[in-house]
């Protein structure tokens, strides 16, 4: 049998701390690297609803000029009693009703983007957060198993 020295024990001891932090400082930049990117995304995926929504807004201020439009009509056929003014105005209202939903949408959406992407970027890493912990359960399962 061969005599282990302590200076030996210890350099191996060494190499063996020395590689156990690598392979952690590894796994924390390819995590980092993981979360960065599901970040970038985010930011993309933000940056294309707000896209679509910007055009949206324009629709719906148009949308509010042609009902203010046809309001002023109405109050015309009124006086005529050419046309069912009771029903028109009701479908009025109803498109009046939506268009003021839809631009409270719109206006808490673009009111503070910022809100917005801190919800995505958050949700990201709770699902980062959530991967990162399962793998650990199960290295530490393999660890259990190969150790008993």
């Amino acid at each position: 049998m061969a005599e282990r020295s302590l200076g030996r024990s210890l350099g191996n001891l060494f190499l063996a701390l020395l590689n156990a932090t690598l392979i952690l400082a590894a796994l924390c930049l390819w995590l980092a690297w993981g979360a960065l990117s599901a970040a970038e995304r985010v930011s993309g995926q933000i940056e294309e609803a707000a896209q679509t929504v910007m055009p949206l807004r324009a629709e719906i201020v148009s949308l509010t000029e042609e009902i203010g439009e046809t309001r002023s009509q109405l109050a015309e056929f009124r006086s005529d009693d050419a046309v069912d003014a009771a029903a028109l105005e009701q479908r009025i209202a109803g498109v009046e009703t939506e268009l003021a939903r839809l631009t409270e949408a719109v206006s808490e959406l673009g009111a503070d983007p910022e809100a917005l992407i801190d919800r995505a970027v958050t949700s990201a890493f709770d699902g980062l957060g959530e991967t990162v912990a399962d793998i650990l359960n199960s290295l530490r399962g393999e660890a259990a198993a190969s150790g008993s």
